[in-house]
This record gives C-alpha cells, structure tokens and sequence, in this order.
C-alpha cells in the first residue's frame, strides 16, 4: 500500500455524503467503509465512549456478527481497544495471537491498530482497524492513520455524529442485552432467547445460583407481546409447603382472599425459581391449573377465572434425573420445558468477568458517592477466581470492594474480605473466593459440614454490615425464605439471633 493516501479527499467526501445519508447508522457505516479502503484494512470499528459508565459502545463495525456487534461494550483498560481509550494512544498489536489480553470479536484478524479519538479534555471514541495479514500496519500507514483519526474527530465532532450515535444506542436499549457478556455461550443463548421471546412457549432455564436466571425470563417477557403486563416471580426454595401453596395459589384469611401469583400475573409472566424443590402434590396441582387455564375462584358466586399466563421456570439441575427418581412429574416437566435453555456458570466465560465487574463498579460508584477504578491486576485477579457464586458473588465481591476499603484504585488485595489485605497475594485473592484461608479441614471431611461452616460465616458477617433479614439477603444473593431455612438448619448458627 502507498505511503502517500489522499486523506484530504477522503475527508472531504466524507463530509459531503453524510449530509445526504438519512440516518445515524448509514453516516457510520459509510465514514468506516471509506476509512476502511483508505487504509487496506480488511474489517474494523468505530467505537463511541459512554463517559459516564466508562465504556466503549461499538456504533459500525465491518466484519463482526451484528448479535456480536450490540453486546460488546468494551470497559477502559480492557483490550486493545480499551488501553487505546485509556491511555489516549495509539495502540499496535502486528500480532493478536502473541497478545493474551486481545479480545477476539472476529477470527480472521491478525494485526490490530487501535487509534484514540481525543479531544484535548477528553476520548470521545476509538478507530480500530484490523487486518487478516500479521503485522500488515507499517510506521507509515501509523502516522498517516493517527493524522487521518485526529482530523476525523473534527468532522464527528462538527455534525454532532458522536453525540447522536451514543443518543440512538440509548434510546434502542435491548432487553436481551441486560444480559452482559459477549462470550460465545452467551451470544448463541442471546440468539435462542430472539427466537423464542416472541412466542408464548413456556422455558425452562437451567443454571447454577446466581448465574443470571431470572435475567433471562426478564428479557423473554419484555420482548414478547406481554411486554406491557405483569411480570413477578416466586422462589420455591426454603419456603414451607402452606407458604408456597399460598404464594401460588392464593389462599384465604377469614373472608379476605389474597390471590396468589398465578391470578396475579394474568395477561403477563410468571418466573418460578427452583422448580424442582415444588413438593409433588403442589406439582399435581400446578399441572392441572396449567392444563385447564383456569383458578378455582373461592366465591361460590363466581366463576373459575380464565387464566392467560406465560410460565418461565428455573432450575440448578437437570430435571430429567428427578423425574426418573419419581419426585418431579413428568407430565409437569413437558409442560414447563417446552424450550429448554442453559445460563453458562460464569468461570466458563471468564472473558466476561471485566465487563462485568465495570457494570457494577459503576453501579456501586454511583450508588455510595465513590469514583473507583480497577487496577490491572485487580482485573487479572478478578478473572482468575474460581466464582462458584456465579455473577452474584462477583456483584458482592465488587460491593464491598466500592464501600469498603479505602484505596481509589482497587487492587487485588481489594477484594478480600477478612482483615489480612495488605500482605496477601492474587493467588490469596483466588483462594478467598473458595474460602480456603478460613476454612480448614477438621476430622470430618463432609463437604455439607464444610459448606454448612462457610455459610455460617458469611450469614454472620451478612449480619454485621446490615440489619434486617431482607438486607442480608440481598447482601448474599439468596432469597429471605432461603435465608431463614438456613439459619433454622445450621448447626453452627445454632442459637442465632438475628
């Protein structure tokens, strides 16, 4: 490629044809293409920054799924694209595969050239463009492309194209990408979820605790035609057989009925969590209520009400062994399991852990009054855990890092919890997340005895940073029903009072 570019012209016909395109989205894609063929590159983006989340929202890529494209929001630091942004420079990888911190978004690139869209207060973007060949950007191309990147700035500036990009992406927030990650297990399950929401199937999510279930049947109902009715959820977990019943089913107190969620979310859908803790007669009769659509009305005077309700349900195992087992009913089963899906545990798409961890440092920055940041490390760190809590320990995790510790820059020592921070190391942070420095083996080598223990502890400690049940709860990430079943059941929170 020559040295010698006509930027100047490109610019000027950039200018020109913007003014005729019609909308935000043609301005981009025509302002990427004719840099793109400027360059020689083969594929390439144009990200915009959010300054107040601090991330890099991609507004026109070539080459990338469009499912790709809308979920990648790119945090500082993360990536080529994101120590461009940080940094304010130009940032050259001749070869992706020698660098372990590149994002893959497209398999074909080898070669990557991130340029920084600044102005003199702030980054209002990045430029990246990429290519199939290793080490394709020569120092040349660099110069011309960082003068080329500084005058193109001007001209997004000038026609308002950065601000009324970041507006669009605004306005067109999609109830799917509530769900963040743009790991390959979770694009293909954002992809079932397009697929199915629109219907009137019933889905059955299968997922570990805490990995984002009730995410999952939120984003289903908003993006089907029952949008606009209720949508409420039940635990089944840690509540007793009449509690269940009347959360449900509704149930009678002297001449006041109260009606139960399933009356509740008439015209609208229902998330039932932990489905395969419904004991078996409430099974029966769950599958009866949704075979006939109706709910016994306790007024003699009136009639069965019709019910028109969608039913999501949630699960920590697979179901099939318990109907083989004879304690969950098969005809019940089919009936909610129209279309199963899976919500990837989080230490199987640990490329999502800094995305992930910058949503909810912004969110705790904003909520306490902090303005924290991440450290290197403390991001390799993070990624590093084991988080069998899933995305909701990585959300405490982050919680108490933003109220607690003092340092504005968090580093690995951040995370931890139990008073050692100064002298502990990533591999300590690692560790803490299984909880091995507090816990160690006694003569008795039962893993429930082991786990029984690390949920005393940390209810207890729950306990010492809130003050109501409600509150411990969502500190832990379970429900209160939950909560109580398990601090009547500890052995080691025996004569607990909370």
């Amino acid at each position: 490629m020559s040295v010698k570019q006509d930027i100047s012209g490109t610019l000027r016909k950039i200018q020109k044809e913007i003014q005729q395109l019609p909308n935000i989205t043609d301005r981009l894609n025509f302002i990427l293409d004719m840099t793109l063929t400027l360059f020689g590159a083969s594929t390439g983006s144009i990200s915009i920054m959010d300054q107040e989340e601090k991330v890099l929202t991609i507004v026109a890529a070539k080459g990338m799924d469009w499912e790709k494209k809308i979920a990648a929001k790119l945090p500082f630091n993360l990536g080529v694209t994101g120590r461009a942004a940080s940094t304010r420079e130009i940032i050259y990888v001749p070869d992706v595969t020698l660098d372990k911190d590149y994002v893959k978004l497209i398999e074909t690139v080898r070669s990557e050239l991130a340029i920084p869209l600044v102005t003199r207060d702030s980054t209002i973007g990045v430029l990246n463009l990429e290519s199939d060949k290793v080490n394709f950007f020569s120092s040349d191309i660099i110069n011309q492309a960082t003068l080329f990147a500084s005058q193109l700035t001007i001209v997004i500036l000038e026609e308002r194209i950065a601000k009324e990009a970041f507006e669009k992406s605004k306005r067109e927030e999609d109830p799917v990408e509530e769900i963040l990650g743009y790991d390959p297990s979770i694009l293909f399950l954002k992809h079932r979820i397009r697929q199915v929401g629109p219907s009137d199937t019933s889905v059955m999510i299968i997922g570990e605790e805490g990995s984002g279930k009730k995410l999952i049947a939120k984003a289903l109902h908003y993006i089907s035609q029952r949008k606009n009715g209720p949508f409420l959820s039940v635990d089944c977990s840690g509540l007793s057989y009449e509690l269940l019943e009347a959360e449900l089913f509704g149930a009678q107190s002297g001449k006041i009925y109260n009606p139960g969620k399933l009356e509740q979310t008439n015209g609208g859908s229902l998330y039932i969590e932990s489905i395969g803790d419904l004991p078996t007669n409430l099974q029966t009769r769950l599958f009866q209520t949704l075979r006939d659509k109706t709910m016994p009305n306790p007024s003699a005077k009136k009639k069965d009400e019709v019910l028109n309700i969608r039913i999501f349900t949630g699960s920590k195992r697979d179901l099939l062994e318990d109907i083989q087992k004879e304690t969950f009913s098969m005809d019940l089963y089919y009936r909610l399991a129209e279309v199963p899906l899976r919500m990837p545990p989080l230490r199987e798409r640990r490329g999502d852990v800094p995305l992930l961890a910058h949503h909810f440092l912004y969110q705790y920055n904003k909520q306490y009054g902090r303005n924290k940041t991440f450290s290197t490390e403390a991001l390799k760190a993070l990624t590093g855990m084991p988080w069998s809590g899933n995305v909701r320990q990585l959300q405490s995790v982050i919680q108490y890092a933003v109220l607690v510790p003092p340092e504005t820059v968090l580093e690995p020592h951040s995370f931890l919890q139990d008073g050692k921070r100064e002298t502990e190391s990533t591999s300590k942070v690692q560790s803490f997340a299984v909880g091995a420095e507090i816990l160690s083996p006694s003569e008795n080598l039962s893993l429930n005895i082991a786990i029984e223990r690390l949920e005393a502890i940390w209810i207890k400690e729950a306990f010492q940073r809130v003050s109501t049940q409600e509150e411990a709860a969502k500190l832990l990430g379970i429900s209160r029903g939950s909560l109580q079943y398990k601090i009547k059941n500890n052995q080691f929170l025996d004569g607990f009072n909370t």
